[in-house]
């Protein structure tokens, strides 16, 4: 699968975020600032437009302990696409691939953002471009796409209203491991790490550590 990365990289390096572990933010908001008790699902805009681009996050930053061996919930075979393993968030704005093809190792993209990563300025408000991030080894990046990386293929026959990729939901609280990175789904986000390295993503947040 051919795939091209048309803006911004960021690596995790940038800023000493990489290797840290400290759960810096790299978006709007401070670090480790308390999310409300009404925070949407996956991070999703609110219903009339929400938070508009660059605008400051209201979810809390992500704990950063990695999940153990033992911590998948669900069996990987169950999201299986060939020789690749996908899936999306509840809502359905985060879809996420196990891709390990070419540059890309496993990551997730958004169908809508509210808050776009400082590194990719104009990402979110171009047409036919999606925010995401990538762990690759110990390095994690923010990408700016405009293929679907991440996106499974439809599940059960294509028809018109059936024809929206990401495979199989990974429901919230359900741990997802594919060759020793972990990701789990949360009504926050999805954060993926591999040895305490990764990131979490959501329309409202993304961040490196």
């Amino acid at each position: 699968m051919k795939a091209w990365v048309v803006a911004f990289a960021a690596v995790a390096a940038i800023g000493g975020i990489a290797g840290c572990g400290d759960g810096s933010v790299v978006t709007g908001g401070s670090p480790g600032a308390s999310a409300p008790a009404t925070a949407p699902a996956d991070g999703d805009p609110a219903p009339g437009g929400g938070n508009g681009p660059g605008s400051p996050s209201t979810v809390a930053a992500p704990a950063t302990t990695n999940p153990g061996r033992d911590a998948a919930n669900v069996d990987a075979r169950d999201f299986q696409q060939g020789d690749k393993y996908y899936f999306q968030s509840p809502t359905g704005n985060i879809m996420c691939g196990f891709v390990n093809e070419g540059t890309f190792g496993t990551g997730c993209q958004l169908e809508h953002v509210s808050v776009v990563p400082a590194e990719l300025p104009d990402c979110g408000t171009r047409a036919n471009r999606a925010v995401a991030a990538d762990i690759t080894g110990s390095k994690a990046e923010f990408l700016c796409l405009n293929q679907g990386v991440f996106v499974g293929s439809p599940l059960g026959p294509v028809t018109p209203g059936n024809n929206k990729g990401g495979g199989k939901v990974l429901e919230y609280g359900q741990t997802l491991i594919v060759r020793g990175v972990a990701c789990t789904s949360t009504q926050a986000g999805v954060r993926c790490d591999s040895g305490g390295h990764g990131f979490f993503i959501a329309a409202d947040r993304q961040q490196l550590f």
